[in-house]
Formats: C-alpha cells, structure tokens, sequence
C-alpha cells in the first residue's frame, strides 16, 4: 500500500512537471495587440491629458502560437475631446514586427529635452537586444506630434536628462558593436561621439575606434585606434564610453 502511494505522488509530481513544461513552451514571445491598446498621460504641466488609442492590424499568430497582430493606426486625443486630434502618420506600419513580450513597446517621454513629452513605437527587435522604431516630436507651436525620421533612424536608445544627450547602440553579435551620443540642438541631433569595435578574424584581435568632437570647427576626430587580443583591452562592449566619461 505504501508503495503504491508513493508511485501515485511521484505520478503526481510528473504530470505537474510535464504541465509546467508545456505551459512554458507554449507561452508565447511576442505581444498579443489584436485587441488594440489606449494609453492616457501628460505631457507638459500646462497641457491636458492626451490618450493615444491604438488601432491593431489583426493578423493569426505564426505556426508556434505566437501573436503577430500590429498597428494600423495611432490616433491621438487631447483632453476629454472624443474627437481624435490627429493619427500619428509618417512611420512605415506595413512593415512592423509585433513586439516582444513584456516589452516597452509605446513610450511616451522627452527626447529632445525641449520640456514636452514625444512618442517612441517600437516597429522591430532582434535577439540581441537591437530596436527600431518611430518617433514624433511634440511641437508646443502647433500642439501636434510630428513624425522625425532623423530621431527614428536612432534604434536602440538611452535618455539622460540630466547631461540632455541620447546614447545609442547596435550590436551584431558579441563581437561587434556601434555606439554613439548624441546632444540636441534645435531639434536636431547632433553627434559628439562615437565608439567602433569590430573583430578582424585575419589578425585574430578586436579592433576600437572612438571618435569625439574636437576643435573650433567641432569636427569628429579619432582620440582612439587601438588593436588588442582581449574583448575587454579594445572597447569595453559593456560601456563603450567608459573611458570618454571618465576625462
């Protein structure tokens, strides 16, 4: 009798263990936007609310379950109008990726530090954590969103408001990476550094590069061109402007 129930507990404790495992493989990797999404939020302290009510492009989900549903439309609301103020027009939405789960895939925050928040959607991903996406710009003349391909041609980025200067980074594997930092001026970006690293599989070594503006005329010097054995001896892939910072 014992043993018969402690076969029936260690079934017990398979088929849970099977439940577990499937459960995991079937949760999908990307986000389900079939059934749209509304986000409502201020901009500057001396505006309304605005609600940005996004309209899916349903699709069926790939062979492995995944969703792949999109946006086809972005329309904007300010304040209690139930007349949208505009659609956020510009971005290329035929050619969208559904986002990955759990993703900050809409985002609402100040890009070009004017004290008005923008609009990042995130239009495509990859595994190694590069982003695309398109960005409108407020315009407090207008009180409308306008679509900046120059700041959506950014990819991957990182804020600091505190220093006002947008970092980016690509990746192409663990071997490659392109870096850059930007400062805005005029609502137009403007690029004060950039850092470069490669593998050369002929000389067996990870070549750096790091370019800063120098000079009267703020042009792009190379301060480094180093070659070296050690990932960690070229440039830093984990912060590319370490050692530009630390000066």
């Amino acid at each position: 009798m014992k043993m018969l129930r402690t076969s029936a507990y260690a079934l017990s404790a398979v088929l849970m263990l099977a439940s577990v495992a499937v459960s995991q493989q079937q949760e999908p990797i990307t986000e389900d936007l079939s059934h749209g999404a509304t986000f409502t939020t201020k901009i500057a302290p001396d505006l309304p609310q605005f609600t940005f009510k996004v309209i899916p492009e349903v699709q069926k989900p790939d062979g492995a379950g995944n969703p792949q549903s999109t946006i086809h439309e972005v329309r904007v609301y300010r304040g209690t109008s139930t007349e949208p103020l505009q659609s956020l027009t510009g971005c290329e939405w035929l050619g969208m990726e559904a986002p990955y789960r759990g993703s900050d895939w809409f985002r609402v925050e100040d890009m070009n530090f004017d004290g008005y928040s923008d609009v990042f959607v995130m239009t495509g991903w990859g595994a190694t954590g590069n982003e695309s996406g398109c960005v409108w710009l407020f315009n407090p003349k207008t009180g409308r969103f306008e679509f900046s391909k120059e700041f959506s041609d950014l990819g991957s980025y990182t804020l600091d408001p505190a220093t006002k200067t947008i970092t980016t980074r690509g990746h192409a594997g663990a071997d490659m990476i392109e870096a850059a930092k930007y400062t805005v001026e005029n609502n137009r970006l403007v690029l004060i550094v950039t850092v470069s690293q490669y593998f050369d599989p002929d000389r067996q070594e990870y070549h750096c590069v790091v370019k800063q503006r120098r000079g009267r005329q703020n042009d792009l010097v190379t301060t480094r061109d180093s070659w070296a054995k050690s990932i960690e001896d070229a440039c830093d892939p984990t912060d590319p402007f370490g050692e530009v910072d630390r000066k």
